[in-house]
């Protein structure tokens, strides 16, 4: 590794490991760099004012760094070969899509095959959890209800007319804990009736290997479409997810030391 990818290796590690303190030495070690260099990058990130000594040669964060997407190069290309591989083989469009707030954001895409269906979801289109379709129910059933509750406005959450003119339909707090329910314990989610833009669309969600959402995988077609069943799409995206996680674990094993959790020894006084 070159020295800039050093520093972000600690930065990384320091971030990881939460708000307490850590030891020089259990950093060098569980990164695998020598203490000199971590005595180096350390001093460089206190002088700056990014971390705070102590004088048992404990450093606290001062700091906060995260990457919106979490990917690295090498993952998104694999995702842009799996999605062109998936779009060609089902003939539909793939989408990748992440959360942002309580917003969920198309990252990237591939053209639908038949220029005649229309997504109007294109990358950097915004949609709001609130909407609980196929997309939404699966992010949120990865988090625990009081984490939704605490999160969001659980009677604010609404379902997507499936034909123009009709009302919102608005949903109770205990419908959307039901609805969420049913995904608890799965990690793929059709709508094949559509949504009113004539849109149905089928996803996985990707996770790290701490359990952690990463983004969905989703696979969008005409409603109007015959197909060959959900279980066609269902095992292709559950196989593809499956390639992708084990990307995630090699990654993770290779250039992501996990942190291990230390306390300052208790003072008198």
């Amino acid at each position: 590794m070159n020295p800039t990818e050093r520093t972000l290796q600690v930065l990384e590690y320091i971030m990881a490991a939460g708000p307490g303190p850590l030891k020089q030495v259990d950093i060098a070690r569980d990164c695998g760099l020598s203490p000199a260099t971590v005595n180096r990058i350390i001093k460089s990130l206190s002088d700056w004012g990014y971390l705070f000594r102590t004088s048992e040669k404990y450093c606290v964060r001062n700091f906060r760094l995260e990457r919106n997407v979490p990917m690295s190069e090498a993952y998104l290309a694999k995702l842009d070969e799996t999605m062109r591989a998936l779009s060609a083989a089902l003939e539909v469009s793939a989408e990748v899509v992440v959360v942002a707030g309580h917003e969920l954001l198309w990252h990237s895409k591939t053209d639908h095959p038949d220029p005649g269906v229309i997504i109007r979801a294109n990358v950097g289109f915004r949609r709001s959890l609130y909407e609980l379709d196929v997309l939404s129910r699966l992010y949120l059933s990865r988090l625990d209800w009081e984490e939704v509750e605490a999160r969001f406005y659980t009677d604010g959450f609404y379902e997507t007319p499936r034909r123009p003119g009709q009302p919102t339909s608005w949903l109770s707090a205990p419908d959307v804990k039901a609805a969420l329910d049913e995904l608890r314990d799965t990690a793929f989610a059709a709508d094949p009736q559509g949504n009113h833009m004539g849109i149905r669309r089928f996803a996985t969600v990707v996770e790290d290997v701490d359990g952690r959402f990463l983004h969905l995988l989703a696979l969008a077609e005409s409603a109007e479409r015959v197909n060959g069943g959900i279980g066609r799409y269902r095992d292709a995206l559950l196989d593809a997810r499956a390639e992708l996680a084990r990307l995630v674990a090699a990654e993770s094993a290779a250039r992501r030391p996990r942190p291990r959790h230390h306390v300052l020894p208790p003072r008198g006084g």
